[in-house]
């Protein structure tokens, strides 16, 4: 009975759109009547025969019924809880959840009503006061954690569909696939870095490379080894100061770095596939100089982490070199 009433309450919260209040309301009304039906006629139910156990299933199954054909919706699209919590998608099941929502409250409430009549004309409704807490307090702890491995299987799901596209969000998980990892991301809210991670030069195939709002303070002279890489975007990171070796990666289309850059390696001007150079930092006003320098660069961003930048300065240097803005 917990379990059933925590999985239809947990389905119905981890989707929670416009309809906010009808998903809380109606957990709290099915799933209130639900619980004191069961408990009231928990000594009827208990009793061994066919017709307790058809009962049984037809009152947890309309009660799944009424949460899991509810349909919530967004700012983009409509949901189906089912759909959302499972994954099943079909037209025609979408089509016919108000028919079904509806039957499986109607059926739910006639059910409830033949086991409480049942209970009461058997003289066996009993006294299941000792249940009421442990099982209250399962139905308020389980639907949150179904909610968080439903969530974590939806990530599971949609990192491994992205992996096969060969991009990963997990440096553990590229190195078990080494050779299909062309984009490696790391997002700031999942990790922390505070070093360029080295695990990334055993990726002999790797092309993007985005380590973006992390704490890194300087590159790897290996970067070299990274024959392929194609994009690297350091931005928001403590970088001090771009290796020579970056050179040698003579793929690289776009670098985006973060930090106190204090100058620019020459090699780096000379990149005859450097499209594209994004810098942050609080000396891009004199950075921007270097600019003239570039022989391949086709367009730039710079922009401080403190103070203005000298947008006029910037403007006729652009105008000089045909470099443009890219955003």
């Amino acid at each position: 009975m917990t379990l059933v009433v925590s999985i239809g309450i947990g389905a119905r919260l981890s989707i929670l759109g416009w309809l906010f209040f009808l998903g809380i309301g109606s957990a709290l009304l099915f799933g209130g009547f639900h619980l004191i039906v069961q408990f009231y006629s928990m000594n009827y139910l208990a009793k061994s025969g066919s017709k307790s156990s058809l009962l049984i299933i037809l009152s947890h199954l309309s009660f799944l019924g009424i949460f899991l054909f509810q349909s919530d919706f967004d700012d983009s699209r409509g949901y189906s809880v089912l759909d959302h919590t499972f994954g099943i998608e079909s037209e025609i099941l979408n089509s016919i959840n108000s028919p079904i929502l509806i039957i499986s409250i109607i059926t739910f409430i006639v059910i409830s009503i033949i086991i409480v009549k049942k209970a009461r004309r058997n003289k066996v409704s009993g006294d299941n006061l000792q249940y009421i807490i442990p099982s209250l307090l399962a139905c308020l702890i389980l639907p949150f954690i179904f909610i968080n491995a439903l969530y974590a299987n939806k990530d599971l799901q949609r990192t491994k569909k992205l992996e096969k596209t060969g991009e990963f969000n997990s440096i553990k998980r590229a190195l078990k696939n080494s050779e299909s990892v062309e984009v490696i991301k790391i997002h700031p809210y999942s990790a922390r870095l505070k070093n360029f991670p080295l695990e990334i030069m055993e990726l002999p195939n790797v092309k993007i490379i985005d380590l973006n709002g992390q704490q890194i303070s300087t590159i790897p002279d290996d970067i070299n080894k990274l024959e392929s890489l194609e994009v690297l975007n350091l931005l928001d990171n403590n970088i001090a100061e771009i290796p020579k070796s970056i050179c040698d990666c003579e793929n690289l289309k776009e670098l985006r770095i973060g930090g106190e850059i204090q100058r620019f390696p020459d090699c780096l001007k000379t990149m005859k596939y450097l499209k594209h150079l994004s810098v942050q930092s609080n000396t891009v006003n004199d950075l921007m100089d270097e600019l003239r320098e570039f022989e391949y660069l086709e367009t730039s961003h710079f922009y401080l982490k403190e103070g203005v930048l000298d947008k006029n300065k910037l403007s006729e240097i652009r105008k000089e070199t045909g470099i443009a803005h890219k955003y």
